[in-house]
């Protein structure tokens, strides 16, 4: 018995929600009289030629006006100079992924070297400055992951400057 009647219920609901307006303005799109229909077969006889203002004053439809041109925008040149970056100018960054060979014929014979595991160590000792040139040993061969700066005296400060000078010295 509790069935039958969810069964008749369900069924009600769905015949109403079917044959409800989903707007006050619209009709019901499955129950229609047959006087709109003709209707807008007869407006569309009449009025072969549509214009622009007759298209957006139709108030069957939303008010839809036509976009205009866009005016042309004039191109100036930038009056500001870009510099261009010092290319001559050294940066210890480069140097990363460089494999161990690389980095021996460029900056020359390490001072010290240290080696544990798949990490290795080398040590360049400037006037100015010291380098800490970590590698990583990747499918056998060892490449630059990370360098460091320190200062030659301990509690000391680097200038970058200077040591990246000399750095460029050596190298050149």
């Amino acid at each position: 018995m509790k069935s039958f009647l969810i069964k008749i219920f369900f069924g009600f609901c769905i015949v109403f929600s079917m044959n409800a307006c989903h707007t006050f303005e619209h009709q019901n799109i499955f129950i229609q009289n047959k006087n709109s229909n003709e209707e807008v077969l007869d407006k569309k006889d009449k009025s072969a030629e549509f214009t622009v203002e007759e298209t957006t004053m139709n108030s069957e439809m939303a008010p839809i006006e036509m976009p205009k041109q866009t005016q042309t925008v004039q191109k100036l040149d930038l009056q500001k100079q870009v510099g261009i970056p010092n290319a001559n100018k050294l940066s210890l960054e480069r140097f990363i992924n460089w494999n161990e060979e690389r980095l021996i014929k460029t900056l020359g014979k390490s001072h010290f070297v240290k080696e544990e595991g798949k990490l290795k160590n080398y040590q360049y000792h400037f006037k100015e400055c010291y380098i800490d040139v970590f590698l990583l040993k990747k499918n056998r061969v060892y490449l630059v992951n990370y360098i460091e700066k320190r200062p030659t005296k301990l509690n000391g400060t680097v200038n970058i400057k200077a040591c990246l000078e000399e750095i460029k010295q050596i190298i050149n």
